[in-house]
């Protein structure tokens, strides 16, 4: 759309949209010949741009672009969808930048006619992936399995996002990657979450954690640790804490007015604490070693227990595309 419309950061100059239109270019060159890699590494930077037009602290930064891109890019998918229902296709998912379409096979020629069309009036093009199955928990939160995996089993025909990626990814914190994993193969290829989870010998796949401010302290059987802690649910551990001051004393008695309720009086805390996983004991290994996993005391009640309550709300919404 930057190309087509010439949309782009005023103070950067046309220019911009040269480099743009290069990596574009050497981004679906990669792609047919099969370097996924590459192609992804570019589509990131691609994509990225969007959130880069909106971050003041980015050389990018162009609050009139963004919207131009956003408003008239989401005007356009609309057109685009409100053709495919008319001809009896169901919007699964609307983005800013795609469509997730429910289809029958006997329609697909005239969807297909549809978004060609679509494609001359705007100057833009489509790229069409197609889906034996989609499970979606939220609108950047899914599983979504391409085309050919119930007969190949290739693991890269399955495509994540959100709270469902397997990956550790640089900045984003860490999640215990085994609850994602099991709840694809759930789903995917039928298998019980407690097999996936049990079966994996795997300590980091259990692993999480949590960065706190300067104004906590964070302490683990009563000795105070690191701010930041790299920790796993086990069965023989303790509670993780983290504590600020309230600037109160300890039993100071405080009052304060409620509106239309009157006076309340309640014993002050000096220190505010907060359990940084409250559901289970946790182990820390902020340094890794060699202990199998047998001996670790890993709370898998824990880790089946996270799976199973996003199953819950996932399984009444699944969706098999292709009827």
């Amino acid at each position: 759309m930057l190309i087509e419309y010439g949309f782009y950061p005023k103070h950067l100059g046309p220019e911009f949209l040269e480099v743009y239109s290069q990596i574009k270019d050497e981004r679906i060159e990669a792609k047919h010949n099969g370097n996924k890699v590459k192609n992804e590494t570019l589509k990131l930077a691609l994509n990225g741009l969007s959130g880069n037009l909106q971050n003041e602290h980015n050389f990018c930064y162009s609050p009139f672009a963004v919207m131009q891109i956003r408003i008239n890019g989401q005007l356009l998918l609309l057109m685009l969808a409100e053709k495919l229902v008319q001809i009896g296709c169901r919007i699964v998912q609307a983005n800013t930048d795609g469509l997730f379409v429910l289809l029958k096979k006997s329609v697909y020629e005239e969807a297909n006619k549809i978004c060609r069309e679509w494609e001359q009036l705007t100057r833009l093009t489509l790229e069409e992936d197609r889906f034996e199955a989609m499970y979606q928990y939220a609108i950047n939160d899914y599983i979504a399995v391409k085309e050919g995996y119930s007969k190949t089993k290739n693991p890269n025909l399955i495509k994540t996002k959100g709270m469902f990626i397997t990956e550790v990814l640089l900045g984003k914190g860490l999640s215990a990657k085994i609850i994602p994993e099991a709840i694809i193969k759930y789903f995917v290829d039928k298998v019980p979450v407690e097999e996936t989870i049990k079966g994996c010998t795997d300590i980091r796949k259990f692993l999480m954690s949590e960065k706190t401010g300067k104004q906590w302290h964070v302490e683990y059987m009563n000795k105070e640790q690191q701010r930041t802690n790299r920790f796993y649910a086990s069965t023989n551990g303790g509670y993780l804490w983290k504590w600020k001051d309230t600037g109160h004393k300890e039993g100071e008695i405080i009052t304060y007015t409620e509106p239309y309720v009157g006076e309340h009086k309640y014993k002050a805390s000096a220190r505010q604490y907060q359990n940084m996983l409250t559901a289970s004991g946790v182990t820390l290994l902020n340094k890794f070693d060699d202990k199998p996993i047998e001996e670790r005391k890993i709370n898998y009640r824990y880790y089946i227990y996270e799976a199973y309550k996003i199953i819950r709300e996932l399984k009444p919404l699944q969706l098999s595309l292709w009827d």
